[in-house]
């Protein structure tokens, strides 16, 4: 069988020289012979650099010589996978007819990881016998974390996230840090595999050292019809390059939405932690969009900033947040490292500091009935906060106990239970907070004490609150509006016996008579 052989796009950093007669395992590929409706890939490894693959210094491979024991699979199809010889050369089969990519990788005696990926190759029943070229090992340690909540802010931790080929690890309560990719690399696509029944799909997300960026995606049904926008940030800046002081930076923020008649009604929110943020003109270079995979150009929306160098050097952070009509959201993180020359080691963050948080809720609840409770929580360093909710005396149920917002079930025993949120950052050594906040739990659904007139107002039937309510005081002007759990609030009334009447449309106006509010 007479077999054309094709080189595919030889994947060699920026610096490297080709070097003649290193390679070999290549040349026979003409008399490999394919089973009819799979094919070959063929091709050889090499270091692009310094690769010390064991303890023993003669093991260590310098410039373009070729890298034995190198692992090798297919991205589309993992689990055909290969290790490459002593000359470096490989071969993978059976390989599946369609577009493929070879992922190739080492893990040195010292913990690092050195990984490339070759371009796509076609292999079709005409051109089943294929080769790489050289695939040119680089060091890899550009990472991203990626945190997923579902539309109610639960974390999701069943989920299964791919990077070429490879499954990220659950890193936290929710959170997946990604594979390494090499240095070269700044942004990719996560897949998402599956994710315990709610969407899959992808992520399009930047990377730089040690996972310092980060993406926040909200998963819905697949039968819902709002979904939440897919956001990044993206630079120019390479991971490596230094960031002068006062030095300006373009980033670009982009999403994209499946609901289209969103794009132009997102809420576009920014922080950063140093420097200032200002509004940008410059559009992202077309060879920098050339990078960032299967974007709809035309669909995507993109907001230019410019960023300013502090003074001091360190690594700041600046984050953007884009909500849509619905109230689904994204986020996408970047780190921007400030150093004072080319021979400074890459500058610390700042002294961690603690976040903040305070609970939002009715003070009041009836017996059985549920309570919305929002914790309004922040963090100064922009680190990635989660949730525990907690009561005492323990009573009543939670819908959720890691969401920030989570509705409360109030028990069957009036009293005043407190109300906690420990919010807590998710980094190394994290600092945290306790957020309280009491509830009064009771059967009257009027509440009288010095100075106030509280309480529900119920369906005289069902029990149930009523929201909207138009609440009055006999013989004043003043009214309040009941909340949307029924409950309404007059405070600073001075003692004395007091009428009120409510009114709802569809029901019949209720008096409550002779309530006494007593003196300080």
């Amino acid at each position: 069988m007479s077999v054309n052989k094709k080189f595919v796009l030889s994947l060699i950093i920026a610096g490297a020289i080709a070097l003649t007669g290193c390679l070999s395992g290549s040349s026979s590929v003409s008399s490999w012979q394919t089973n009819g409706d799979t094919g070959i890939i063929s091709g050889n490894v090499t270091a692009s650099g310094t690769i010390n693959t064991s303890n023993r210094l003669r093991s260590e491979l310098r410039g373009m010589f070729n890298v034995a024991g190198a692992v090798l699979w297919l991205q589309e199809h993992p689990e055909i996978k290969t290790t490459s010889a002593g000359d470096g050369s490989f071969v993978i089969e059976p390989v599946p007819f369609g577009i493929n990519r070879v992922v190739a990788n080492i893990k040195t005696s010292d913990n690092k990881i050195y990984k490339t990926r070759s371009g796509p190759i076609d292999i079709t029943e005409d051109d089943p016998v294929q080769e790489t070229g050289q695939l040119s090992l680089e060091f890899a340690n550009n990472r991203v974390r990626i945190i997923l909540r579902d539309s109610a802010g639960n974390p999701v931790s069943n989920a299964i996230l791919t990077l070429w080929g490879e499954t990220c690890e659950l890193d936290g309560d929710g959170i997946y840090l990604s594979p390494p990719l090499p240095d070269s690399e700044l942004i990719e696509e996560i897949l998402i595999v599956s994710a315990g029944g709610l969407d899959t799909g992808k992520i399009i997300a930047p990377f730089s050292p040690n996972g310092e960026s980060v993406v926040i995606s909200t998963l819905t049904t697949p039968g819902a019809r709002n979904k939440a926008p897919n956001v990044w940030l993206t630079t120019v800046k390479e991971p490596a390059d230094k960031i002068n002081p006062g030095e300006i930076v373009k980033l670009w923020a982009v999403y994209l939405d499946s609901n289209l008649e969103d794009l132009d009604n997102m809420v576009v929110k920014w922080q950063w932690t140093g420097g200032t943020l200002a509004s940008g003109s410059s559009p992202i270079p077309e060879d920098h969009k050339r990078r960032i995979p299967n974007v709809d150009w035309s669909k995507a929306r993109v907001v230019p900033v410019e960023w300013t160098a502090p003074g001091a050097p360190l690594n700041y952070k600046v984050r953007v947040s884009v909500t849509d009509p619905g109230g689904l959201s994204g986020h996408a993180q970047h780190p921007l490292n400030v150093h004072l020359s080319d021979t400074d080691p890459v500058p610390p963050s700042p002294a961690n500091r603690p976040p903040s948080a305070y609970i939002i809720a009715s003070s009041t609840v009836l017996t059985g009935q549920p309570l919305t409770l929002r914790v309004i929580a922040s963090d100064p360093d922009l680190d990635i906060l989660s949730y525990a909710w907690s009561v005492s005396p323990a009573g009543g149920s939670f819908s959720s106990t890691r969401a920030e917002s989570v509705v409360w079930t109030a028990p069957s025993a009036s009293g005043v239970y407190e109300i906690r949120c420990r919010v807590t950052e998710i980094r190394d050594n994290p600092l945290s907070v306790e957020a309280t906040f009491n509830v009064i739990v009771q059967e009257d659904p009027i509440i009288v004490r010095p100075g106030m007139i509280a309480g529900h107002v119920l369906d005289a039937h069902t029990r149930l609150p009523i929201p909207r309510a138009v609440v009055a005081i006999s013989g004043t002007n003043i009214y309040r509006i009941a909340d949307d759990a029924g409950y309404f609030e007059f405070v600073n009334l001075a003692p004395g016996t007091y009428t009120l009447i409510a009114t709802r449309n569809g029901y019949q106006a209720r008096t409550y008579s002779g309530i006494v509010v007593p003196a300080l």
